[in-house]
Parts: C-alpha cells; structure tokens; sequence
C-alpha cells in the first residue's frame, strides 16, 4: 500500500506540481490550502508524512506543527518555505520538523528528503 502524504500550501499550482511529482514516485498525496485544514483532516486521517508550507493563511506552519506535538505518535513533518533563514530553520527543527526544504527546491531533493525521512 502507498504511503499517505499531507500536503499543505496556500500556492494552488505548487501544490498541484508537487502532488503530481510525488504520485507519480507512488505516494498517496492528500493536499489542503492551509493550516487549519491542515489540522482538520489530521484529526480525522492518519498520515506517514506531512509536508507543511511556514507560510500559510488562517494557521501556519509553526502552529500545525506545534498542534502535532501533542498528538500521540505524531507523524514526521518537512517544513517547506520560501523563507532562507537558519534561525527559522533551526526553530522548526527543535519544534520536531524531520527536515527544512528552501524553495524553490527541486523535485530530486524532495524526493530523496520525502524517502529518508519515511525511512528512519
């Protein structure tokens, strides 16, 4: 069975690109537009992985992942932003992201940070 991915950016056509990059390697790719839906459907589905845009409408990425943190056996997170900054990066890792992806970023690096982290 394909491991079920959460995907969560307020950018329509990078959600789409990264969706169908990442189905085409054999994931189950679920996508929201922000934060709070985000925390919605991980109330009522299970995921192996969520990927978490920082900057989102209605509920960034910061506070889906602290929300994570208090769930039971949370998923791993790879954050995803256009912000460049190693004090956030370094933020998000002590808050529990598994990685930090700086777009654009390429599909390759996605792909091999989407694997490690599955397999760890």
């Amino acid at each position: 069975m394909a491991q079920r991915l959460l995907y969560a950016d307020d950018e329509e056509s990078l959600r789409e690109l990264v969706k169908s990059h990442l189905s085409l390697e054999g994931f189950d790719v679920e996508t929201v537009s922000d934060g709070k839906e985000a925390v919605e459907i991980l109330e009522k589905q299970q995921f192996d992985l969520v990927l978490l845009d920082l900057r989102m409408p209605r509920m960034d990425g910061f506070a889906v992942l602290q929300y994570l943190n208090k769930r039971q056996s949370p998923p791993p997170v790879i954050m995803l932003t256009g912000v460049d900054d190693v004090a956030i990066a370094s933020q998000c890792v002590r808050l529990g992201a598994a990685d930090y992806l700086t777009k654009p970023y390429n599909f390759h690096e996605l792909i091999d940070s989407v694997e490690r982290v599955l397999a760890k």
